[in-house]
């Protein structure tokens, strides 16, 4: 790590913990609240119930193979300084001292190591694990991460986040479980867009599930912290903060919050502009980087995973791996984001001083990637749909005719013939049934013969029009 690398870790390490001195009276109070509400919620667990038949949210496991790792440190989502152990046969985590707890998953999602310096804070603020945290959870933090760097300029930060998004528990679902109900073991903090919220709409996948089973271990090889993340910890989240929103104290937010109205007033952006921002320029928005992403040049940025750029097709078959929508193959940009040639303006840079303060400008090149170490991965192969589906065999759990075009195919291997069931007499009696066009039989006249028969015509009002006979029926009687 360089000296200027350096520095910035120690500001921000420094500057999180002038931040978490500073809570106001309010927050305290808030945190007395949720630790009120926590002890209600643990009072279940406390109470003997045997939780053990519960497979929601539950550890069960990892499936993580050492050709998954090596796609990781391929594509720079885990540096060289960081070592990687796949677990064994424990069902739950169980890191050694030093180790830490990581997910493939939220890998796939916009997170890398080192952790960003505002998910970082995110945690410490609220008082979070990784695995409290579901793939879709990062997502929604990469895309607002996104927003603020790409559209805006500055650093992402709580405040803002506070009025955006609230948290809620995940709990154990059952009618034979009494309430409070506790906190499922994985994914129990879901993050959520508020109420009446100004920030742009994100559909997480519905079938993102077993991503609690891509977990595995990670530590520091040297002095540098190249992970920066708090130590595993299996208890659930303590709910702290969880209620905190600034309202409009904050003044950054108000200028955020008046913004985004002219944007949706003034522009095309939407939704799709955020997701294909992060995924076209290889970026992890999540983890550590030299500069914003307003600051970003050309293909040998040392914020990009790769200097190779995608078709796109891909971009599309990429954001529907991680996201619900519907964006075409064609696709075009509603508003382009901010880049070293496509700079903020004059008027927004005078509303948000952070754009200038904050600025790194252009860093040191890398050589340009021969290969791609980052490709399109179709969806059969599961190095980065294996969120869609858990184990190979199984249909796509995607809603019929949903608005995902890359459906998942189902193999079926040594399936007996129709023969062998059934029997050659059933199949013989259902062959002609199922042929759509039958032969003319051989004694069959021309087609320029007359029909073998005629209906009697008469005229009406001085046109000639066919006329039918309809045999009268009887009804039946019974003979007693």
């Amino acid at each position: 790590m360089s000296s200027e690398e350096a520095l910035s870790e120690s500001s921000s390490s420094s500057e999180r913990t002038a931040s978490s001195d500073g809570l106001s009276a309010e927050i305290a109070e808030m945190q007395v609240d949720t630790g009120r509400d926590h002890e209600a919620g643990s009072s279940s667990q406390a109470s003997g119930q045997d939780l053990s038949q519960i497979t929601r949210g539950a550890w069960r496991g990892s499936d993580v193979t050492q050709h998954e790792i090596d796609w990781l440190y391929r594509s720079r989502r885990i540096p060289e300084g960081v070592s990687c152990w796949l677990p064994g046969d424990e069902i739950e985590p169980a890191p050694k001292p030093g180790e830490y707890v990581v997910f493939l998953a939220h890998f796939e999602r916009g997170f890398g190591l080192p952790a960003s310096d505002f998910f970082r804070r995110f945690l410490d603020f609220y008082k979070l694990q990784p695995h409290h945290l579901p793939g879709n959870a990062i997502f929604y933090l990469s895309c607002y991460a996104t927003f603020m760097e790409a559209y805006i300029g500055i650093r992402p930060t709580r405040e803002t986040f506070a009025h955006f998004f609230s948290l809620r528990i995940n709990s154990v679902q059952g009618t034979n479980i009494p309430a409070p109900k506790p906190p499922v073991q994985c994914g129990s903090c879901i993050v959520g867009k508020r109420q009446g919220s100004p920030f742009f709409k994100f559909d997480g996948l519905e079938s993102c599930r077993a991503w609690q089973e891509t977990f595995f271990y990670v530590s520091n090889d040297g002095a540098p912290n190249l992970i920066d993340l708090p130590a595993y910890d299996p208890a659930p989240p303590r709910q702290v903060n969880w209620k905190y929103s600034p309202g409009s104290s904050d003044p950054v937010t108000n200028r955020v919050v008046r913004y985004i109205e002219k944007l949706k007033r003034e522009t095309d952006l939407c939704s799709d502009d955020i997701i294909r921002t992060f995924i076209s320029r290889r970026v992890l928005p999540l983890k550590r980087r030299a500069h914003k992403m307003c600051e970003m040049y050309g293909p040998g940025d040392p914020t990009k995973i790769t200097g190779l750029p995608l078709s796109k097709k891909d971009v599309v078959r990429k954001a529907k791996q991680i996201c619900k929508t519907a964006m075409p193959f064609d696709w075009e940009w509603g508003l382009r984001p901010f880049s070293s040639t496509n700079p903020p303006p004059q008027e927004l840079t005078d509303r948000f001083p952070g754009i200038l303060s904050d600025r790194r400008g252009i860093c040191r090149k890398r050589r340009l990637d021969r290969v791609d170490p980052d490709p399109y991965i179709l969806w059969r192969d599961l190095k980065m749909g294996r969120t869609h589906l858990s184990r190979p065999g199984k249909s796509s759990s995607e809603a019929p005719g949903s608005v995902d075009e890359l459906p998942m195919h189902e193999v079926h291997e040594h399936v007996a013939p129709l023969r062998a069931h059934a029997g050659d007499e059933f199949v013989e009696r259902l062959s002609p049934l199922l042929k759509k066009k039958k032969a003319p039989a051989p004694d069959a006249g021309s087609s320029e013969d007359p029909p073998s028969k005629r209906f009697r015509t008469e005229v009406l009002a001085g046109k000639e029009c066919g006329k039918r006979r309809l045999k009268g029926k009887q009804m039946p009687t019974a003979s007693g």
